[in-house]
């Protein structure tokens, strides 16, 4: 356990955590996390009470099943000047806005799982909860906010996204490799093929992530991982073209200023390769000439610690870098709408 101590406001003590959602898959990496960067624990909400991972980080936290309990404790620590530095969500897609909206009036900073939310609509209410100024693409503002210079500063506290494949070395080596050829030569474009097939079973469509009104379907719930690794290794995407929309599998051509990139989503095991049978994340060139190969199926295991590690030091993910990856699968689904006409 390391402890690198709370700068977000110059503190230096212990941070303290509270959890949204401990129960899922998910919260465990974000509990390692919390154990790892030497924080602490200090309470925890989920409807189900089934929490038993919390045995292995913090045993003491406090808990609870109702959401009015868990707002109460913690408003009273906020009382006696002992309010938590983060909250962190690790509910179901549909309910990361309203979490992280709790979590602000909580006076905590957020950390949330991806997708931050499912939508432009969604995200224009953050952004002018965190901004103190209305979403509007076309305002000075807003193209301040989304450029790297004369950037507005947020409001405090603040909202951090979990984008750990950008934490990846191999990704990150991978777009130092692109930046380095477009600058020997600008001209160069990229076509790719993107597989990311994970098998899922039946389980997965009778839970929350088989309903797309509350995961986003395919392409927030799996295609958040990808969509966001392209943008940060080619930049902004230019265009979309939507081949297939199913439940279980997606697929299109996604255009960036120097790259064309064949992508594929799916949960079916059918999709795998002969002798595969858990999954196939590859990103490669598709002339098949071996310029680009990335695996990208290992390599994951401490990467929410780097984001938390990230975060406390203020140099987190916020709703400036999640921002173009929302818009892009806002875009795709809003293609997936017309198709079903």
């Amino acid at each position: 356990m390391r402890d690198f101590g709370c700068t977000l406001y110059g503190k230096e003590r212990r941070i303290r955590f509270g959890i949204i959602g401990v129960g899922g898959y998910i919260a465990a990496r974000h509990l390692k996390a919390m154990y790892e960067v030497g924080g602490e624990l200090v309470c925890a909400l989920d409807v189900n009470d089934s929490v038993g991972v919390l045995e292995m980080y913090f045993p003491e936290a406090e808990f609870f099943t109702r959401e009015s309990a868990f707002v109460a404790f913690a408003s009273n620590l906020l009382a006696r000047a002992e309010g938590l530095d983060f909250i962190s969500v690790c509910t179901p897609n549909f309910l990361h806005k309203r979490h992280i909206m709790l979590a602000l009036k909580l006076a905590s900073n957020v950390i949330c799982e991806k997708p931050i939310v499912l939508d432009m609509r969604a995200f224009a209410s953050l952004y002018k909860l965190e901004y103190g100024i209305p979403y509007r693409t076309e305002s000075k503002a807003f193209q301040n906010l989304m450029s790297d210079s004369d950037k507005i500063e947020p409001k405090k506290p603040r909202i951090f996204g979990i984008l750990q494949l950008r934490l990846h070395q191999e990704i990150i080596n991978l777009k130092r490799r692109i930046q380095d050829d477009l600058i020997d030569n600008p001209a160069k474009y990229y076509k790719l093929k993107l597989h990311y097939i994970t098998a899922r079973g039946k389980w997965y469509f009778a839970s929350w992530k088989g309903d797309e009104r509350k995961s986003g379907g395919i392409i927030c719930n799996i295609g958040v991982h990808l969509f966001d690794m392209l943008i940060f290794v080619f930049g902004r995407a230019q265009s979309n073209v939507l081949l297939e929309s199913r439940a279980h599998r997606a697929s299109g051509v996604l255009y960036f200023a120097n790259a064309e990139i064949v992508w594929l989503l799916s949960v079916d095991s059918k999709d795998l390769p002969t002798g595969s049978h858990k999954a196939l994340r590859t990103l490669e060139s598709s002339d098949g000439s071996g310029e680009i190969y990335f695996d990208f199926s290992q390599g994951f295991e401490d990467l929410h610690t780097k984001s938390y590690e990230e975060i406390i030091q203020n140099r987190g993910f916020g709703l400036d870098e999640v921002y173009e990856c929302i818009k892009l699968m806002t875009y795709i689904r809003g293609q997936e709408s017309k198709r079903s006409c």
